[in-house]
């Protein structure tokens, strides 16, 4: 049996008239002036060329494998793919593999032949090449609107504006956040108590709750006083600004100063400093631990204590019960769970979240891609086209922020030979005693170690 296969994606129907309809009547013809008989046809209406799950050719994919079909027909090769990749595995790992020729009508050649195989490779490099220059002009065309003061319109837009008519827009709710965010910030609320705020009361920006990730990134985002950013430059936008000039320099000399402080006393301090410091929370009232330091019957006596315990007014009037531990104590214990590691068979957690979100990130595509050629054919008016894409446009910045936060974390992991490694050097570390190697690794295996009344818990970051 003969296999006709024809696509069209997006608005080629429309420019280049190579219509699903056109390109099957042209594959018949050409099947009957060969004597090719019965034909069956596998028809794609609105799928891109750079991916192969379009579901006719899935179709077509299975039953090549199963041997009943002998020949693919289509009109032009770059209706197959336009992935140079994709087009040479599925002629030689999945046609040719399976008796099954390949017929390309309009570059006249066929996988019978020699010199139709070499071809085919050659025509393959060129739909590629397409594809990439497209690709290439879309990222000019980005950099060029920033150079105009123009966003590009990127899905994860920034929290606080609307993208309309291609312009960013003020969201008044959420520039309201932003504008909170920072007059706290500069008043000399730290970043953790600014995110526990906001969700305490409640609060959620488009995305979702805020994290304290999210709030470092936009308190340095030069968008909210009226600039555009595009490939590691910043250019004077033509959107309202949220934010005026002194209120966010306020906040960038706050953050310059909190990050030149921190360098300078990791530096200064060295081994004297505390090891587990930032990575100790109390489990019963939330706060940090801190290293403290008295005297008792003239004996120096080092510890770690709950900051609620210790100073009230930090706490505004709370206190905790919680006990505090001997320096010397909650660091040999701590330390001796990482030596442990290395003779544990320790994996990071397996997330399948990423590839269903994939998956549905490429549905969500589809959809508007098939919705684009139903509006280029007449099919589809519109106002329709508006009112079914703002919906699926919606659905696709959601899967893209959350896909984009999962790989992050999946990156930060750390593999099992990293475990190891860590546990079997750590001996050799704390020996040196350089402060900055202990920390090191400390903060890299370690995500919070949680003290409460009935001892500790250590949360690894795997």
């Amino acid at each position: 049996m003969i296999a006709c296969y024809a696509r069209v994606s997006t608005t080629e129907q429309a420019v280049n008239g190579h219509s699903i309809d056109e390109q099957n009547d042209r594959m018949q013809k050409y099947c009957d002036a060969m004597g090719w008989k019965p034909c069956k046809l596998y028809t794609d209406g609105g799928y891109s060329g750079a991916s192969m799950e379009r579901p006719a050719l899935q179709k077509l994919i299975k039953d090549v494998k199963a041997h009943k079909i002998e020949r693919v027909l289509v009109y032009k090769l770059d209706r197959l793919s336009r992935s140079q990749r994709d087009t040479l595995t599925l002629i030689e790992d999945v046609f040719l593999q399976n008796n099954c020729e390949f017929v390309s009508m309009n570059e006249n050649f066929d996988t019978a032949t020699p010199f139709g195989r070499a071809m085919i490779g050659i025509l393959a490099v060129f739909a590629q090449l397409e594809r990439e220059q497209i690709k290439e002009r879309m990222i000019m065309g980005k950099e060029a609107r920033a150079k105009q003061g123009k966003y590009h319109g990127s899905d994860r837009l920034p929290i606080g504006y609307d993208y309309i008519d291609g312009e960013l827009v003020i969201n008044e709710s959420e520039a309201a956040q932003i504008k909170q965010a920072f007059d706290w910030f500069v008043g000399g609320m730290s970043i953790p108590k600014i995110v526990k705020a906001f969700n305490a009361a409640g609060i959620e920006h488009r995305y979702g709750r805020w994290q304290e990730s999210v709030l470092r990134h936009v308190l340095t985002r030069k968008t909210y006083i009226g600039y555009i950013y595009s490939k590691g430059t910043w250019y004077k936008g033509t959107h309202e600004p949220i934010l005026d000039d002194e209120t966010f320099n306020a906040a960038q000399a706050i953050i310059e100063r909190t990050h030149a402080e921190s360098i300078k006393y990791n530096r200064r301090y060295g081994k004297a400093s505390s090891y587990l410091g930032s990575l100790i929370y109390c489990a019963e009232c939330g706060n940090r631990f801190a290293k403290m330091t008295a005297t008792r019957n003239g004996n120096k006596w080092v510890y770690y204590t709950c900051n609620t315990r210790r100073s009230k007014s930090l706490a505004k009037g709370r206190t905790c019960s919680n006990p505090s531990w001997k320096l010397d104590e909650l660091e040999s214990l701590v330390f001796g769970e990482i030596k442990k590691l290395q003779f544990e068979k320790v994996k990071p957690t397996t997330d399948k979240r990423p590839q269903t979100l994939s998956k549905s990130l490429s549905e969500v595509e589809q959809k508007i891609s098939r919705l684009i050629d139903l509006y280029a054919s007449g099919t589809l008016s519109r106002a329709d086209l508006e009112g079914k894409i703002k919906a699926l446009n919606e659905k696709r910045e959601k899967l893209n922020n959350e896909l984009d936060r999962l790989i992050k974390e999946r990156q930060d992991q750390l593999t099992q030979d990293d475990i190891i490694s860590y546990a079997k050097s750590f001996d050799d570390v704390l020996k040196r005693g350089n402060y900055d190697e202990i920390r090191a690794v400390l903060t890299a295996l370690v995500d919070r170690i949680e003290i409460g009344r009935d001892g500790i818990t250590i949360y690894w970051n795997f």
